[in-house]
C-alpha cells in the first residue's frame, strides 16, 4: 500500500483491519468508505427517530459506526484501545459516551431553559468528536449523528461541503473554540451548510 496521506484534522491512517484487497491509496479508501457511509445514511435517515424515546444510546452509536464502516474495516463498531493525540483515554470512552447519552436525554427533556435544536445537535456533534471513540471515522460519525438528531427533531439538515480549503479551516477553528466552551462559531459554521 502507498499514498495514504491524511489532511489536517484527520486521524493518522492505519491499515490494520482493512477488508477490501483492492485498496491501493487514499482515493480508493475514500471511495469504499463513501459507498458504505451512503448506505448507512440511507438506512438511518429513512425515517425519524422517536424523540420521546431514548434512541441515542451507546448501543446506537456502535451500531451506527458499524453500519458506516463494516464493509471496509473489521473493527467497525469497536471502540479504540489505543491512545491518540486527540480524544479521551481508551479506558474512559464508555464512561464519556454514557455521560453524553445522559446529557442528550436531559437536553431533550429540558422545558425550563431549552437549548435550540441546532445548538443541541452541534454540542452532540462536538462532544462525540471530542471523545473520539473509534480508531477512525469519528468526524464522519459525528456529522451523521448531527444529521440524524436534526432529522429526528424535524429540523433542516446541513449539506456538508467537500472542501479541503478555507471552509475546512473555518470548521476546524470552530471545533477548537467549542473545545473551550464557545459553541457559537460552530453553530454558525453548521448553519452556513444548510441549503438555501
Amino acid at each position: 500500500m502507498k499514498d495514504f496521506k491524511t489532511s489536517e484534522g484527520q486521524t493518522p491512517f492505519d491499515a490494520s483491519g482493512l477488508i477490501p484487497a483492492n485498496i491501493r491509496n487514499y482515493k480508493d479508501l475514500n471511495a469504499a468508505e463513501i459507498r458504505n457511509i451512503l448506505k448507512a445514511s440511507r438506512k438511518h435517515l429513512r425515517r425519524h427517530k422517536n424523540v420521546a424515546r431514548a434512541w441515542f444510546t451507546e448501543r446506537f452509536i456502535r451500531e451506527l459506526h458499524r453500519d458506516m464502516f463494516s464493509d471496509v474495516w473489521t473493527w467497525a463498531g469497536d471502540y479504540r484501545d489505543t491512545e491518540f493525540n486527540i480524544g479521551v483515554k481508551p479506558f474512559l470512552i464508555r464512561e464519556e459516551i454514557a455521560k453524553l447519552c445522559q446529557d442528550v436525554a436531559a437536553w431533550d427533556q429540558d422545558t425550563s431553559h431549552p437549548l435550540p435544536v441546532l445548538e443541541r445537535a452541534v454540542r452532540l456533534h462536538h462532544r462525540l468528536g471530542w471523545i473520539h471513540p473509534f480508531p477512525n471515522g469519528n468526524g464522519r460519525l459525528a456529522r451523521l449523528v448531527l444529521e440524524i438528531y436534526l432529522h429526528a427533531h424535524d429540523h433542516p439538515r446541513p449539506v456538508w461541503p467537500d472542501d479541503e480549503g478555507k471552509t475546512r479551516q473555518d470548521y476546524l477553528a470552530a471545533l477548537r473554540q467549542a473545545d473551550h466552551g464557545d459553541f457559537t462559531p460552530l453553530v454558525e459554521c453548521v448553519r452556513r451548510f444548510f441549503p438555501a
